[in-house]
């Protein structure tokens, strides 16, 4: 009896034992993180989740941020006008910061386009979808990405001139 007790002891010892060490094992990929995930990241699911493992988990598997990000010398919010209307965020983002960001930001209304900066530039080009994104968001972004003092000047944009594009011409 007393030997049976001890088995079976010996076996919760070790299958726990074998738990931690196959969690320990497990990839970044296996534990829900993915290569893209950014550090910050981290940073923000420790504000929300209070799960110490989990942010931990996420420390291992996040990629830190490099300071080497392409400049760009000209940005074009694309969106479409209804989306626009019904985006709170990006239409505050358009109507009180886009100014700061001209000449090099250009609003464009394209009918059933999906909100988006395209930054071009002697760098090359780069598309951003920006659904969800807070104004504060998008500033924080063209900030880091655009350059506002670039040798390859953009072209110059007045202040109300917005384009309107319609993709399908209706009747």
């Amino acid at each position: 009896m007393r030997l049976s007790a001890l088995l079976l002891t010996l076996l919760a010892v070790c299958g726990t034992a074998l738990a931690a060490q196959e969690k320990k094992e497990l990839s970044c990929d296996e534990l829900g993180f993915t290569a893209e995930a950014s550090c910050s990241d981290c940073d923000t699911l420790e504000e929300f989740v209070k799960d110490e493992e989990l942010v931990a988990d996420c420390h291992k598997c996040c990629t830190r941020e490099t300071t080497d990000v392409k400049k760009y010398s000209r940005a074009e919010l694309i969106i479409d006008q209804w989306r626009y209307n019904s985006l709170p965020q990006i239409k505050d983002f358009v109507e009180k910061r886009a100014k700061a960001y001209e000449p090099a930001l250009k609003v464009t209304f394209a009918h059933g386009a999906s909100p988006k900066l395209r930054l071009s530039g002697s760098a090359g080009s780069e598309a951003v979808r920006i659904d969800n994104w807070k104004a504060a968001n998008i500033a924080e972004f063209l900030d880091e990405r655009l350059d506002l003092n670039a040798k390859d000047e953009p072209k110059k944009y007045k202040a109300k001139d917005v384009t309107y594009v319609m993709k399908n011409k209706q009747k």
